[in-house]
């Protein structure tokens, strides 16, 4: 059957294209999605003693042909019957429903042709292979060889394919002929060569009986004997060739039974894909507005999330340096890491969603109604089409019912009136040595020449036979290959939806979704993989949870160069025997808040007059000069001379003990005064790296830190270039976005949207056409199986009839003569010396 060229579009707007994006979808049981119906089949009334699957199998064994023979006549088929000159035209309208795009509606190039403006190279057909985007384009067969198809075909030569089906009928024909000759010759030389009769070798051709008689087991009982084997192979014959037409008969009437069933099966599909048609328009339009309300102010999606990516790089770039210094940096490339690998599908997902409502269901909504409207009403006129094929069915059903008893008549025919002589000629051989009949040798030659007669007319129709059983089994070889593949046949446009039919596919995933409406597969794709993922775990886990310990170990930064700054100020060690407090990074910022346990140094401040300090800080002192001046001890003696405690004014001998403390005279040494100047620098170091520490704080969010921090949190850095939330703060907020977004399209099937998917997956899911395959295969067992084991069972009969009908014709011819009443020897004696017989001695 060959799909009318106004329904190719049928295919091309509702079901895609073959290089379309594959789809799985997975259907619901649906009682019109199962297997179809199976109808009633006829069984024959004689299927027990049919043995046409007997012959059947012998006609294969005697046309052992390789597939390659077959897939030759294939070519050659295509090639006649192909129309070069339109055929070979390249390009086609960009809008016609036979330009080669892909999936995205793109004319397909090749390299070694452009196509005009407005053009696009065809699909494939009976000249042009499938053109394949940057590469050359091939022509099917050598361009050649499509002149020669006809002569490898048709010509009237043993060489071409239907000469070498004829040869085996003309054969045969020519060999039936000859013996008809023969025959013909041997009934002259019997009857009217009188002269020739006593003569040498003729003699075994003469109507005289043998003076001496014929001995009654070998020459009369034997022959006889024969005959009767000759008559029981008639009548098998005859019996073969009966059950052979009911054989056909029975197929017929299943292959009509089955053909019917195709059409029903094909209206009952139409019919089922209408439905979910219709109601795909009538909520289109609501759906669409109910796509508008949910992808409506949903930029964050991507933005938000661009904006947390920078927000890392910025992180990076501002605190590269601490994260270095707190060995936190694998933690923040986990976190970066985690984000892409967990967060950035989760964005894609919802984004894709979100896009295909907007672009794909709410811009083209008029466009899929339109194509709703085109496809309904070419379903309907495919309905319309199924219900006239139906009644060509019908009417060719009736007429071969009524041409049964002709066929039956045509075929038994020779077979009952070679079953009459042959049993004309028994009766004829009983009656023939009886008084009743002494005539009947006469029935028996009658019998032998008719049986001549029908015997080459049966060989001539078995070689014939023969020839129509050969084209039979190569075209049921022939469809076994063209179902395996039809784009040589119907191009890669339509191709895929013929296999689909034969090779148990869903026909939406053969010819994959079409532009139009694989929003569905998209949207239950999407919300299929966000309903897996929990978003709170994904976030938490693998960004949030490596962030947050970050901020436990920022405390490292400054923490030491604290340390360092203790042992100098905590040290009991002489010279310097500070003996003071340890510092916590809380009270190293305000010095003179520490729980000391004495009020004053317990060491000489240089330049006091020999007199300690207050731990107390004075007036509005800073922290930095606090500090140098509580740890500004006094030198030590390195001499007994020139070495004392400064007095004003100053004292007139400055003498003093070795080792005591002073801050005046040559021979006082300051070996504190480093320390101290290391203590100031190490407060400062310390300041700087606790900045970094709470700027840190500040812009990753876990907190935001308060004592000896009087910025932002974020800081004003990070705000003016990358976010005004912190880092974390950025991702609690889009987590709780994304969270409700998760929510907000896992409700879709609540909504028109959702019907609309429902009612579009249930469109696809009655994609099945696997029925076309099952009722192909009822009908190729009609055709290949029954009725042409029920023709090579006649064929078979027709053989056997034939050679039998030779042998009868013999056995006549030999009987008649030796069943004849014998003439007495003087009868003899007469005819041996009067060689002029008369025809009434003999008759």
């Amino acid at each position: 059957m060959t799909w009318p060229k106004q329904y190719a579009s049928l295919f091309v707007i509702l079901l895609g294209r073959s290089n379309s994006r594959a789809i799985e979808l997975l259907c619901p049981t649906d009682e019109f999605n199962e297997a179809v119906t199976i109808q009633e089949k006829y069984d024959g009334r004689f299927d027990a003693f049919s043995t046409g699957s007997t012959w059947r199998e012998l006609v294969r064994t005697l046309r052992p042909k390789p597939e390659a023979y077959y897939q030759n006549i294939i070519n050659q088929v295509i090639m006649l019957v192909c129309d070069v000159e339109s055929a070979s035209e390249r390009c086609v309208e960009v809008d016609s429903p036979f330009a080669a795009k892909d999936w995205a509606g793109n004319c397909i190039n090749a390299t070694d042709y452009t196509c005009p403006l407005g053009m696009c190279e065809r699909s494939s057909n009976c000249y042009w292979n499938t053109v394949v985007e940057g590469k050359n384009r091939t022509t099917r067969f050598p361009v050649d060889d499509y002149n020669k198809a006809e002569a490898a075909l048709v010509e009237r030569t043993p060489h071409s394919y239907a000469g070498e089906i004829a040869l085996f009928g003309l054969i045969g024909a020519a060999v039936s002929v000859i013996l008809l000759l023969i025959w013909l010759v041997f009934i002259v030389g019997r009857f009217f060569c009188c002269c020739l009769w006593n003569q040498g070798f003729c003699y075994l051709c003469s109507p005289v009986p043998k003076k001496e008689g014929y001995r009654t087991f070998r020459d009369v009982i034997l022959p006889v004997m024969f005959y009767i084997i000759a008559l029981v192979a008639i009548a098998i014959a005859t019996s073969m060739a009966f059950l052979g037409n009911e054989d056909i008969s029975v197929a017929a009437s299943n292959a009509f039974i089955h053909a019917d069933g195709l059409v029903v099966d094909m209206t009952r599909f139409l019919g089922r894909s209408r439905i979910p048609l219709e109601n795909v328009q009538d909520i289109l339009q609501v759906a669409a507005l109910d796509a508008k309300g949910i992808f409506d102010g949903t930029d964050f999606v991507k933005r938000d999330a661009l904006h947390i990516v920078e927000s890392f790089l910025g992180f990076y770039s501002l605190h590269s340096e601490g994260l270095n210094a707190s060995n936190t940096l694998e933690r923040f490339y986990s976190a970066t890491s985690g984000f892409d690998e967990k967060v950035t599908p989760i964005t894609d997902n919802v984004q894709s969603i979100l896009d295909t409502l907007e672009l794909d269901l709410y811009d083209k909504a008029d466009l899929i109604k339109a194509a709703l409207m085109t496809a309904m009403g070419q379903l309907d006129s495919l309905s319309q089409h199924s219900l006239h094929w139906q009644g060509i069915i019908y009417n060719y059903e009736g007429a071969e019912i009524g041409l049964r008893d002709t066929r039956r008549l045509a075929v038994m025919a020779t077979f009952l009136v070679s079953t009459c002589f042959a049993i004309l000629g028994f009766f004829g051989i009983i009656l023939s040595k009886t008084k009743l009949c002494s005539v009947c040798f006469y029935i028996v030659t009658v019998t032998g020449f008719f049986c001549a007669l029908l015997g080459t007319f049966a060989l001539t129709a078995a070689s014939i036979g023969l020839s129509m059983n050969f084209l039979l089994h190569d075209a049921c070889e022939i469809g076994d290959i063209v179902t395996k593949d039809f784009e040589p046949f119907l191009g890669d446009l339509l191709a895929p939806a013929a296999n689909a039919a034969f090779n148990d596919t869903n026909l939406a995933k053969a010819l994959n979704l079409t532009d139009k409406v694989d929003f569905q597969k998209k949207l239950g794709d999407g919300i299929s993989q966000i309903e897996q993922i929990n978003v709170t775990a994904n976030f938490d886990d693998r960004v949030l949870d490596p962030l947050s310990k970050i901020q436990s170990m920022l405390g490292s930064i400054s923490g030491k160069s604290l340390s360092i700054l203790n042992q100098a100020t905590s040290s009991n060690e002489f010279p310097c025997a500070f003996g003071d407090v340890e510092y916590t990074k809380d009270s190293v910022l305000v010095p003179w808040s520490a729980s000391r346990t004495t009020e004053n140094t317990p060491y000489i401040i240089r330049d006091n007059f020999g007199e300690p300090t207050s731990y107390d800080r004075l007036g509005l002192e800073s922290a930095e000069d606090y500090l140098s001046r509580i740890y500004n001890i006094a030198g030590i003696c390195s001499t007994p001379s020139d070495c004392c405690i400064y007095e004003n004014p100053s004292p007139p001998t400055c003498e003093s003990e070795i080792y005591a403390s002073c801050d005046f005279g040559d021979g006082c040494v300051y070996p504190c005064s480093s320390v101290r100047t290391g203590i100031a620098q190490g407060y400062n170091t310390f300041l700087q790296l606790y900045e970094k520490e709470l700027k840190m704080t500040a812009d990753l969010g876990v907190q935001c830190p308060t004592i000896g921090y009087s910025g932002t949190c974020p800081t004003t850095e990070f705000k003016s270039v990358y976010s005004n939330m912190t880092l974390i703060g950025s991702i609690q907020d889009y987590k709780v976005k994304i969270s409700t977004m998760k929510e907000t399209l896992l409700q879709l099937a609540s909504t028109s949207v959702g019907d609309t998917m429902y009612e579009v997956e249930d469109f696809l899911c009655n994609m099945n056409v696997t029925f076309v395959n099952i009722r192909y295969d009822e009908l190729k067992d009609d055709v290949c199986g029954k009725t042409f084991g029920g023709l090579a069972q006649i064929d078979a009969a027709f053989w056997i009839l034939g050679v039998t009908l030779e042998i009868v014709a013999i056995l006549c011819s030999i009987l008649s003569i030796r069943l004849r009443r014998r003439y007495d020897k003087d009868d003899f004696d007469v005819m041996d010396s009067d060689r002029g017989l008369r025809r009434i001695d003999l008759y």
